[in-house]
């Protein structure tokens, strides 16, 4: 959303997602593969080693008529599901506690 006349004049902007740089970035890969624009701020450059700072946060915002479509899609790609809310038994699925922060583990 760099082209400023995509947006009407004063439209502000609805935040759909607050992530970490890498999975800010593949939330913005994810709307454009389903054209929906959207636009980052914060500091979504990857960086090797991981730090806790307020830099870390890279929020995620869309123009409100794809609001509900985006966070939709943000909602079932990188949302957390707990291990007893899954009707099959596999060990390897889902996670102990959603409501705990997660993320990648090498």
């Amino acid at each position: 959303m760099t082209n400023e006349k995509d947006l009407l004049e004063d439209e502000p902007l609805k935040m759909v997602a607050v992530s970490g740089p890498a999975e800010a970035q593949m939330i913005e890969e994810m709307l454009k593969n389903n054209d929906i624009d959207c636009t980052l701020q914060g500091d979504v450059a990857s960086t090797l080693w991981p730090t806790k700072s307020d830099l870390d946060e890279v929020r995620v915002f869309v123009k409100p008529g794809d609001a509900a479509r985006a966070e939709e899609l943000v909602q079932a790609f990188f949302t957390p599901v707990g291990k007893d809310e899954l009707s099959e038994d596999a060990a390897d699925l889902g996670v102990d506690d959603p409501d705990k922060p997660g993320g990648f583990t090498i």
